[in-house]
């Protein structure tokens, strides 16, 4: 249960706000500047992040899919549909694992389609290999 400050902004509850830091320090994560005043997103952070005792090793394995899936290019229901989170869940974990400094740069391969272009250089590479002598 949320509580209301003075001034009425919906802030976390302290055991919510123990809860969170627990969590992000068992996961290698940065909690947001400011979030024991953010109710809301203290909230979202513990919906994408916490687990069930049972169940830890699923938010471990999400963390990690999910980083390889940002790598590897994927779109955002795909993501979400391998992982088993709603697709702005997936956005949130996504920013909180940038905002960690997790490695999740894009791997952009070239990839050449044009099948002249690949014969020509499967060739280049039989023969590169041919012209290594063996002893």
């Amino acid at each position: 249960m949320a509580r209301k400050s003075g001034d009425g902004e919906d802030r976390p509850t302290p055991a919510q706000i123990e809860l969170a830091r627990l969590i992000a320090n068992r996961h290698e994560v940065q909690l947001r500047f400011g979030f024991e005043s953010d109710g809301a997103w203290t909230r979202k952070f513990l919906d994408v992040f916490a687990y069930d005792p049972e169940m830890e090793e699923d938010v471990f394995r999400r963390l990690r899919n999910v980083a390889q899936y940002v790598r590897e290019g994927r779109d955002m229901p795909e993501m979400a549909r391998k992982i088993g989170l709603r697709a702005d869940q997936v956005e949130f974990m996504i920013e909180v694992l940038r905002d960690s400094d997790y490695d999740m740069d894009e791997v952009v391969e070239d990839f050449d389609t044009d099948p002249e272009d690949a014969a020509w250089r499967d060739m280049e590479r039989d023969y590169e290999a041919r012209q290594v002598e063996y002893y």
